[in-house]
C-alpha cells in the first residue's frame, strides 16, 4: 500500500512532467514537483490562505482532462436542451449524453469528472485536518481560523453535491446509491463503500451549517460565504424534499441578506458587460468562480459550438404558453435576447459568458444566483403547503417582472394571476428556471429528474416528455466509471442499469 504524503500547490497553472528516471523510481520515495510535505504544509495563517486558495483552483477550467468546463455542460446535452458540437457528435461518449444512455468504460470526460470533484474534496479535507490542529494563536486576523474551516467545508459541502447530483440517485433520500462520502484527506489506497443518500445530504449538510455559522459574510463574490452556504443549503433542501425548511431559508436569505445580495434591476445586467471586471461584483451573485476566456478555455467557448450549442428544443421550449382561466400566458420574452443564432456552428450560443463570437475577457460560473433563490421559495411553498401561496405567487412573479413581464391581466408576457392552480404553478416554475437559469450548470436538467420522481417516474410529468429518449429512470444519472471501480477492487457499486 503506498502513502500518499504530498500535498499539491493549486495557485497557478503549471504543466507537470515526470521523466523517464522518476519513472523508475519508487512511489514511496519519489517527491513530485510543486508540493510540498502534507504533515508540515500548512503551519501559518499564510500557509492555511495559500492552501484555501489550492481549493479553489480545483475550479480551474481545462480544455481537456478536468472536471470543468465541460461537467457543467453534460446535464444540458442530457436534456436535449443543447446539442453535443462538432467535436464529439459521433464519438461514444457524448452520443451517450445525447441519446440518454451514457457509457461506463471508456469515458473519457466522465472519468475526469469523477476524479475532479473528488480533487476538490481533497484539497479541502487536507486543509481542514492541518488547520483544525492549529494554535488560535498562529492566526493574527481575528477569526480568521474558523473562517478558513467554514470556507472550505463550504466547498467540500459543494464537491459532495455535483457528486451526487450527477453520479447518485439524489432524487430519493431512501435510495441507497448516494456516493463516498469524504471528510478526510486520502493518505493510502483504501476504498470505502459509497453512503446512502440519507447519509449524504447529512454530511452536507452539516458542512453547509457550519459554513452558515462561521463563514465571512463576504470577502469576494469569488469566494463562498454565510449567504452562499444558506442558498446551497435551500437547494440541497429542496432536492432532499425538505420543502418547509427550503422555503424558510430562501425567506431568510431575501429578507436579511442585505444590499450585497439582491436581485440586479435588469436581467441582462448581470451577463453583459464582459469587457469589465465589473462582472465580478454584481449584487445578483451569491459565489462564483472565474473563467478563463482569454486562453480560450471559457465556458462560452464550449458552448460555442466546438463542445456543444444551444438546440433549437430550447427556444420552442421557452417561447411556450400556459393558459390560465381566459389568459394565455408567454414563458419568456426578452430573455431570449441573449441566445444569439450560432451561423458558425448551428444552434445557438448565449452572451452569458464570453466566447469566440463575443468581446471581453472577464468571466464568471455562476454556481448560484439570487433568482434562483426566489424560484426555490417559489417551488419549495407551492409543494410545502399542497397550495400556490402568497409566498410563491410573489415570488415567480418577482422574477417574472424583472425579466419584463406586464401586470395588465391580458395575454403574452404576464405575471402569473393568483387564480392558477397548483399543477400549473408548478409546470410554470419550471419553465420559469428554465428561462432564467438555462446554461448555468444543468439545474434544469435535474428539475426535470426531481418533477419525475415527485410524479412517481412515469405516472405523471415525465422526463422523456421533454426528452424522447429519456425513458430509462436508472440513466439520468451517470455511471461511476467501470475503471475507477476496478481500481478500488471493486469496492464501490455500480448504479443499476450500467
Amino acid at each position: 500500500m503506498k502513502n500518499l504524503k504530498y500535498i499539491y500547490i493549486g495557485l497557478v497553472s503549471i504543466a507537470l512532467t515526470v521523466t523517464s528516471c522518476q519513472l523508475t523510481e519508487d512511489l514511496d520515495d519519489y517527491k513530485p514537483p510543486y508540493a510540498l510535505e502534507a504533515d508540515t504544509a500548512i503551519n501559518s495563517e499564510s500557509s492555511a490562505e495559500l492552501a484555501l486558495t489550492g481549493a479553489y483552483a480545483a475550479f480551474r477550467q481545462k480544455s481537456a482532462g478536468g472536471a470543468f468546463p465541460i461537467f457543467y455542460l453534460v446535464p444540458d446535452i442530457m436534456s436535449g436542451y443543447s446539442n453535443n458540437g462538432s467535436s464529439g457528435a459521433a464519438q461514444p461518449e457524448p452520443s451517450g449524453w445525447a441519446n440518454n444512455n451514457p457509457i461506463a468504460t471508456g469515458a473519457g470526460d466522465t472519468k475526469y469528472i469523477y476524479g475532479g470533484l473528488y480533487d476538490l474534496i481533497n484539497r479541502t479535507n487536507w486543509l481542514i485536518e492541518k488547520v483544525t490542529v492549529l494554535d488560535d494563536k498562529v492566526f493574527t486576523t481575528p477569526g480568521r481560523k474558523a473562517e478558513i474551516l467554514a470556507e472550505a467545508k463550504i466547498l467540500r459541502a459543494l464537491g459532495h453535491f455535483y457528486l451526487l447530483r450527477t453520479f447518485g440517485q439524489f432524487y430519493d433520500v431512501n435510495s441507497e446509491y448516494g456516493i463516498l462520502v469524504r471528510t478526510a484527506p486520502v493518505k493510502n489506497s483504501e476504498i470505502s463503500p459509497r453512503n446512502t443518500v440519507a447519509e449524504t445530504y447529512t454530511a452536507i449538510i452539516a458542512d453547509l451549517d457550519e459554513g452558515i455559522a462561521n463563514a465571512p459574510d463576504l470577502r469576494n463574490k469569488k469566494y463562498t460565504n454565510k449567504t452562499f452556504a444558506k442558498g446551497l443549503k435551500a437547494r440541497v433542501l429542496l432536492y432532499k424534499g425538505d420543502y418547509a425548511n427550503a422555503a424558510a431559508l430562501c425567506k431568510d436569505i431575501i429578507a436579511t441578506s442585505g444590499s450585497n445580495f439582491k436581485l440586479e434591476p435588469t436581467y441582462g445586467a448581470i451577463f453583459d458587460d464582459h469587457d469589465s471586471a465589473a462582472i465580478f461584483t454584481s449584487s445578483e451573485i451569491l459565489f462564483g468562480t472565474a473563467g478563463e476566456s482569454n486562453a480560450g478555455l471559457g465556458i462560452g467557448n464550449f458552448y460555442s459550438g466546438f463542445s456543444a450549442n444551444i438546440s433549437q428544443v430550447y427556444k420552442n421550449a421557452i417561447a411556450g404558453s400556459i393558459t390560465v382561466g381566459s389568459q394565455s400566458i408567454t414563458y419568456d420574452n426578452a430573455r431570449t435576447s441573449i441566445f444569439i443564432t450560432n451561423l458558425q456552428y448551428g444552434g445557438y450560443y448565449t452572451t452569458k459568458y464570453t466566447s469566440y463570437f463575443t468581446s471581453g475577457t472577464n468571466e464568471l460560473f455562476y454556481h448560484m444566483r439570487m433568482a434562483e433563490v426566489y424560484l426555490i421559495l417559489a417551488e419549495a411553498s407551492a409543494r410545502a403547503n399542497n397550495a400556490v401561496t402568497s409566498d410563491a405567487l410573489s415570488a415567480i412573479n418577482t422574477i417574472r417582472t424583472r425579466a419584463g413581464a406586464t401586470t395588465t391581466g391580458g395575454n403574452g408576457f404576464e405575471t402569473y394571476p393568483n387564480t392558477i392552480s397548483l399543477a400549473q404553478f408548478l409546470t410554470a416554475v419550471r419553465f420559469e428556471k428554465l428561462a432564467e437559469l438555462y446554461a448555468e450548470g444543468g439545474e434544469t436538467w435535474f428539475d426535470l429528474i426531481r418533477y419525475d420522481y415527485a410524479d412517481g417516474f412515469g405516472s405523471g410529468f415525465k422526463v422523456s416528455d421533454v426528452k424522447a429518449t429519456a425513458t430509462n429512470s436508472d440513466k439520468f444519472i451517470l455511471p461511476i466509471p467501470t475503471e475507477s471501480i476496478d481500481a478500488g477492487n471493486k469496492v464501490i457499486k455500480q448504479n443499476p442499469s450500467y
